[in-house]
């Protein structure tokens, strides 16, 4: 598979590497693999809230940046101790680009002697517990899949920063993240550049570098994804608000009501989508606020063709249950 070498650049903020992700994926006439070396982040999922997924005021006193990105699922922590993978590709099957490229990270990991499997919608486990979660968006150019590799993460930090602020909830949350989340130091002979070298090795067969020209243009969309506009774009007033987890993910909705029709509504959660949601809340606008009302509008589309796996009966049961 082609490869980004990007060793020469070091460690980059998180919207660097987004901003990687969405200059090259129209432009890929082949699969691309690519590695992020990172520092200290929160990275929210696109429709998530981040006032409601992360601990402010803890991350700003560390030094912690947060950052949203544009593939759904739930907020990560990344650090020193952890780095990314991303692949982009053409093929926008979701179960078959999961599959496929998750498979190779697995392969890489068997060659160390770790045995990796795959569980729920989106994570690896070894020895029973998560290591690296991932996540997913196909678009009109094809599809991204990217994801964390924990290698030395900090939990004290992951916990802290995920977790609202309350000590004895912290310390309840380090304790349960111990039990589900594992670190791979311990059972490999090579340090976090070394375990990086030998996934990029394995997955690589023809290596790319950025030209200037390049990295010209990702530095101006880099700056798409630090404006206020798009860190806090998910949180319009409103007037009804509830949430709720199904096995696609957990959403919340919040909705603007007055007078009796929608004049807002946004959808928030760790679930993963398909396509924009704003083609979606145009459906709703200034439509009646009623159950009736919203079962004939969602009978003319297929929410899963918005959020995946999604059923309208879901929409119903959040609204209205």
């Amino acid at each position: 598979m082609k490869s980004l070498n990007l060793k020469a650049l070091g460690k980059r903020d998180i919207s660097f590497y987004l901003a990687i992700e969405k200059y090259f994926l129209p432009r890929i006439d082949e699969d691309l693999f690519f590695l992020w070396d990172l520092h200290p982040s929160v990275i929210c999922g696109k429709n998530q809230l981040l006032s409601a997924e992360v601990n402010l005021e803890y991350t700003k006193k560390h030094g912690i940046k947060v950052f949203r990105r544009h593939t759904g699922g739930g907020a990560v922590y990344a650090d020193e101790g952890c780095f990314m993978f991303t692949f982009l590709t053409k093929n926008i099957n979701r179960e078959e680009v999961f599959k496929k490229y998750l498979g190779l990270i697995q392969k890489a990991l068997k060659q160390l002697g770790l045995e990796v499997i795959f569980s729920g919608r989106n994570d690896l486990l070894f020895r029973g517990k998560k290591f690296s979660g991932n996540a997913f968006m196909s678009g009109p150019h094809g599809s991204i899949l990217h994801g964390t590799m924990m290698y030395d993460t900090s939990i004290e930090r992951m916990v802290a920063s995920l977790t609202p602020d309350d000590s004895k909830l912290v310390s309840k949350g380090i304790s349960s993240v111990r039990q589900r989340v594992i670190n791979l130091k311990d059972y490999l002979d090579m340090d976090i550049y070394g375990l990086m070298d030998h996934v990029y090795g394995f997955i690589s067969t023809e290596e790319i570098f950025l030209t200037n020209e390049d990295l010209e243009e990702i530095l101006k969309i880099e700056k798409t994804y630090l404006t206020k506009e798009w860190l806090d774009f998910q949180n319009p007033p409103y007037s009804f608000r509830n949430k709720k987890r199904y096995a696609w993910g957990g959403i919340e909705a919040r909705v603007d009501v007055r007078k009796g029709r929608v004049k807002n509504i946004v959808f928030t959660g760790d679930f993963f989508t398909t396509r924009e949601l704003d083609s979606l809340y145009e459906l709703f606008l200034n439509e009646e606020f009623s159950e009736e009302n919203f079962r004939r509008i969602l009978g003319n589309i297929a929410i899963g063709a918005y959020i995946v796996d999604a059923e309208a009966e879901d929409i119903i049961d959040l609204l209205w249950r």
